[in-house]
């Protein structure tokens, strides 16, 4: 089974973003060409490679070898190959294709997708593999040359083994530790082979999930997941925010209504989670990102369409005490980005943190965000923020984590 649509997508999402970074690739229905990556791959047989990663702040970095450098990559499912514009002018690659893209905000730019001629995991190589050529100032914050797609993993059996911090890449399952009671049938499609699968929520029905390593989270759902699941008593609405919990590669996303959801429980490949809290996104599509890592072992079979999990513990329960707000970086200043249902009448989207229990902010910029200093700040059970609202008035607001 593909999923194949008109309009497809990938995307990058960052925890200290709260959200998605959106690139819908779209082709003219009459005269542009159909965009797809699914392209190139590796000619090795029987191969098996341990390929270590470096985890911060809930991203994975690989470091593959092109044009005889070693590189630092992340590592996302959720995306497909990517090169940075200063990788481009170095290894000045074929462009194939050219895609119109429009990121979460509406705003709307075209990139050049190129072909990667050679790129090694270790001793494994895959050539004609297509890229994406795209910048973009997170990518310059973590010093980055690139992205390691699905596209690249397609014909491979990919394990993740988050106590040894390695990534398993194998054309045979035999050479692999699988619990094949523990599995679930994948699905992938058209762009990149982004990996989608079934969880059970609430015991109720089966929910389609992608699995997105570009995401920290354990849990996004989208709006219209959230909607359908409504009358059936599969979730808890927690509260109601307003304001901006994401950014996109062009921009900040418009202030809108979100919802902070509870699930009693959910099971994924026969693994059982409870009290888990999301919040609703206006992406296209429910994911489940890396913080499932905490919990166990992940093995994406694209060659026999396997989802495996394979948990530390059979029930996981993921309760957890939460900010009345959230924050976000609009022009290198830490901002209020949403604002739940208690704080409504104190403060507003897009007010200015001046300081956190008198610690000033006014210099956090994006890449001190990214690090996750502002999450080191606020490492606690209950802080004073100091805000300036549009006027220019300052003031002192209290918050307990709840």
């Amino acid at each position: 089974m593909k999923i194949d649509k008109p309009v497809s997508f990938f995307k990058i999402l960052w925890k200290y973003t709260l959200g998605c970074i959106f690139f819908f690739l779209s082709a003219n229905h009459c005269t542009a060409q159909r965009v797809t990556f699914n392209k190139g791959g590796t000619e090795s047989k029987n191969y098996y490679e341990e390929i270590p990663y470096e985890f911060i702040n809930g991203v994975m970095f690989l470091t593959p070898e092109i044009n005889g450098i070693k590189r630092k990559f992340i590592f996302d499912t959720g995306a497909p190959v990517q090169i940075t514009p200063e990788l481009f002018n170095e290894l000045k690659p074929e462009i194939i294709n050219r895609a119109e893209i429009t990121d979460a905000t509406g705003n709307k730019t075209s990139l050049n997708i190129v072909s990667i001629t050679a790129l090694k995991l270790n001793n494994l190589s895959f050539t004609g593999i297509p890229a994406l050529v795209s910048a973009s100032s997170l990518y310059k914050c973590w010093h980055i040359d690139g992205v390691i797609g699905s596209n690249l993993l397609r014909k491979s059996i990919v394990q993740i083994i988050p106590a040894k911090h390695i990534i398993i890449l194998t054309d045979d399952e035999t050479k692999l530790s699988i619990n094949k009671k523990m599995q679930t049938p994948l699905i992938t499609g058209e762009p990149q082979s982004f990996p989608y699968f079934n969880m059970q929520v609430a015991n109720k029905k089966t929910q389609m999930v992608g699995f997105d390593t570009g995401s920290p989270n354990f849990l996004r759902m989208t709006a219209a997941d959230a909607r359908r699941f409504k009358n059936e008593d599969a979730f808890e609405k927690i509260s109601t925010g307003y304001g901006i919990n994401h950014m996109s590669l062009l921009g900040l996303q418009i202030p809108d209504s979100l919802y902070r959801l509870k699930i009693s429980s959910l099971s994924i490949a026969g693994a059982t989670f409870t009290n888990v809290v999301t919040e609703t996104s206006k992406s296209r599509n429910t994911r489940i990102g890396t913080k499932i890592l905490d919990y166990g072992i992940v093995t994406i079979d694209f060659i026999h369409h396997f989802f495996y999990f394979e948990p530390t513990a059979n029930t996981v329960d993921l309760s957890e005490k939460l900010w009345p707000l959230k924050t976000i970086v609009a022009d290198n200043k830490l901002i209020v980005g949403v604002v739940w249902e208690k704080l409504k009448d104190q403060v507003k989207s897009g007010d200015q943190i001046m300081a956190i229990d008198d610690e000033p902010c006014q210099t956090i910029d994006l890449c001190d965000w990214l690090s996750g200093k502002v999450d080191r700040m606020m490492d606690k059970q209950t802080a004073t923020l100091t805000i300036k609202d549009e006027q220019g008035n300052i003031k002192k607001i209290s918050l307990t984590k709840e």
